[in-house]
């Protein structure tokens, strides 16, 4: 039954990839570099053994298939780590690109973010917003003339 699930090591770490980073490119680059790994070791593992070394088994479900495993998985690893540190790169660059903006749109006089976008949507929102801001800017108003009023009698 193990053998029968052979196929399932080479697009098991693509699945992996996708399920954990929701970004089909990387979780391609997961995949190549897990098979690499996978396939150069069984190589070594064959060549070892064609060599008379023969210190693991070549049996993909022996010693050498865990120890390609263990390779493959170390890859893996190697590829995530990467993609991980880039990614935290890339949000750096980015944050400091939006500060300087910020910095500048600021020295402009302009606000420090721009509008997000103007959809009817976001412009409904904008319009109650401010009306509903007036509306309790002019019942606060109210109360204050009603409490001075109310004062002087």
């Amino acid at each position: 039954m193990l053998q029968t699930a052979m196929w399932l090591i080479p697009i098991a770490p693509f699945i992996i990839g996708i399920a954990t980073t929701w970004s089909l490119r990387q979780a391609f680059e997961e995949m190549v570099w897990f098979n690499v790994a996978y396939a150069l070791t069984l190589g070594a593992v064959y060549l070892a053994e064609v060599l008379g070394y023969g210190f693991v088994s070549t049996s993909p479900t022996g010693a050498g298939g865990a120890m390609g495993l263990v390779a493959g998985f170390v890859a893996l690893g190697v590829c995530r780590y990467r993609w991980k540190k880039r990614k935290y790169e890339e949000a750096v660059a980015k944050a400091a690109e939006q500060r300087r903006i910020a910095r500048e749109r600021k020295a402009q006089g302009l606000s420090p973010t721009p509008p997000a976008d103007n959809s009817l949507v976001t412009s409904a929102f904008r319009l109650a917003g401010s009306l509903e801001r007036s509306r309790r800017q002019a019942m606060k108003r109210r109360a204050e003339q009603q409490r001075t009023t109310a004062g002087e009698s």
